[in-house]
């Protein structure tokens, strides 16, 4: 078994605290740098232009389309076995998980600045699906 190279961070963004539903929000806010209300408003927009769910892959795609993200395909080693999200730094440059990361999972939703995983359970375990970055292009140099 790989090694994990992303440390875990046990942090609920949503400002009830609550453990609910609401992971593609959370992950929105955290990789955007919004709050929660501004993530819940901008699927709430996004899902009334396009007619998909709020917490639709669809909605979840324009979002981070038009603020510059780049999906990336459901990426595969070379012995077609899948990537878990622990291992997100064989995938990215750090420059790029420091603006966030955004990935989609089985019926899950998180996100990664720099090498923390956001999110309210450790799912470093599980195999990531479509991806969102900020390529480094377009990421401005401090």
């Amino acid at each position: 078994m790989s090694k994990m190279t992303v440390n875990y961070c046990n942090k609920n963004v949503n400002p009830k605290n609550h453990k609910t539903g609401d992971c593609t929000t959370r992950a929105l806010s955290t990789v955007l740098g919004i709050s929660w209300e501004d993530a819940l408003t901008l699927q709430y927009q996004y899902s009334l232009k396009t007619k998909y769910d709020m917490t639709s892959k669809q909605v979840i795609e324009r979002i981070m389309a038009d603020r510059g993200y780049v999906k990336m395909q459901q990426p595969r080693k070379e012995d077609n076995t899948k990537y878990l999200v622990g291992e997100i730094d064989k995938l990215t440059y750090h420059t790029e998980r420091k603006n966030g990361v955004l990935i989609l999972l089985a019926n899950h939703c998180t996100a990664i600045i720099g090498d923390d995983l956001i999110d309210i359970w450790d799912c470093r375990w599980k195999t990531i699906g479509n991806y969102w970055i900020k390529p480094i292009s377009s990421i401005r140099k401090d």
